[in-house]
């Protein structure tokens, strides 16, 4: 009985940080991207290493990034608020182009807090938290093409994506060592925009929220040896149900794809271990995304490719420092660049650094920076009628952000 008030603590507490994030993220104009729409993190310790650590759990994170990791983890309580400043620079050109204003800038800040938990069993190992895997968003200015900024309202400049997802996970591990998890995953989807359409107007809706539901699931594995570790994790497809208020706009639901990331860690010494993992996002099997937009209605994303480094060194008993380098392909082809002028999801290295204090046996607190280099890219003209009218057109897209945790263990 004793164990299950403790239990039905944690969740009072899960839902609290949740409601707080919910608050948080209508009030904040869209998280900037960092793969896809996919940010590169929530968590300060799973930043800190640059999102690398399949093979080595850190926090409740993992009950989402793997959670057959949860078995070699105490029973905790994880909140983390990151801060995201970005930068998107737009100049549109082509005869579809808004030349008229020079060079479009959106640079709003977001934030983003989660929460999670993880509670041994006598069998097993269960976990979960509130977590915004994803998001995207930008607010120029003006608009991004001639017709809407003469004739449309300066429409086809804003647009907010957010997806805030809950992950309750289990973990097991058999007597050779290996471990299994599984994790069920909901989700609140939300969006506004003003984007262009087909029919060259603005969509009908114009910028006003609608929502949707979603659903999905993870399977992780996880094994530790003395000084190795191997992980792996499968994110299957996030299916959500359609915005119907911008069916003029999305001809189908903002699904997320099905992603694979899979690592290992080694301890070069007791103080001192490294995190490689390999990512991999299959963008062009979501119509959405994936799809050209005159054959489906999407944005013609190709897969996305990515490695990431970590080090992490316990320099003293109450003290641990990370580092980290994540580079990942954009998924933005050239020949798709103005269709993408209000989704800017281009960067593709992140550089981070973090920090972990034990304050004493049961809080610590932890810091981690992220930088996430500039990139440029212009627009062939080369794929289809938008590529062609848009063709010249440039975004040079990157941001800083910080990270900011505490940790509660008994």
């Amino acid at each position: 009985m004793k164990h299950f008030r403790q239990l039905h603590t944690i969740f009072e507490r899960a839902v609290c940080f949740s409601l707080v994030m919910t608050v948080v993220a209508v009030m904040a104009p869209g998280a900037f991207a960092g793969e896809g729409v996919f940010l590169l993190g929530n968590d300060t310790l799973q930043l800190g290493r640059a999102s690398s650590g399949v093979a080595s759990p850190r926090s409740a994170y993992w009950s989402y990034m793997n959670p057959a990791s949860m078995v070699d983890l105490e029973r905790r309580v994880d909140v983390n608020w990151y801060t995201v400043f970005p930068r998107a620079e737009l100049k549109p050109r082509g005869l579809l182009g808004n030349r008229l204003d020079g060079t479009l800038v959106s640079d709003d800040i977001s934030n983003i807090v989660s929460t999670g938990f993880i509670w041994p069993l006598k069998s097993g190992t269960l976990g979960g938290g509130i977590f915004i895997p994803s998001g995207a968003g930008v607010e120029y200015p003006y608009s991004r093409n001639i017709i809407s900024r003469l004739v449309g309202g300066n429409g086809d400049r804003k647009l907010s994506y957010q997806h805030i997802r809950g992950v309750l996970a289990y973990a097991h591990e058999f007597e050779n060592g290996w471990a299994v998890g599984l994790g069920l995953h909901l989700s609140l989807n939300r969006f506004r925009s003003d984007h262009l359409t087909l029919s060259l107007r603005s969509a009908h809706n114009d910028n006003n929220w609608d929502s949707s539901l979603g659903a999905g699931f993870g399977v992780g594995f996880y094994k530790h040896w003395d000084r190795f570790a191997v992980g792996l994790n499968y994110s299957s497809r996030h299916w959500t149900e359609r915005m119907d208020k911008y069916n003029d706009l999305l001809s189908s639901p903002l699904d997320t794809p099905r992603v694979v990331q899979a690592g290992i860690a080694y301890e070069l010494t007791p103080k001192i271990e490294l995190t490689l993992d390999y990512k991999w996002l299959h963008w062009r099997r979501i119509k959405t995304y994936g799809s050209p937009i005159f054959r489906g209605g999407g944005y013609g994303w190709t897969n996305q490719h990515g490695f990431k480094l970590g080090v992490e060194w316990k320099a003293l008993p109450k003290w641990t420092f990370m580092a980290g380098y994540a580079y990942s392909n954009s998924p933005v082809r050239e020949d798709g660049v103005f269709l993408s002028g209000l989704v800017p999801v281009i960067v593709e290295q992140h550089v981070t650094a973090g920090v972990s204090h034990q304050i004493n046996k049961n809080n610590a607190i932890h810091f981690s920076a992220i930088w996430a280099p500039s990139n440029k890219i212009r627009e062939s003209g080369d794929g289809d009628l938008m590529s062609r009218l848009g063709k010249g057109t440039t975004i040079e897209a990157g941001a800083f952000s910080a990270a900011l945790g505490y940790t509660y263990t008994w």
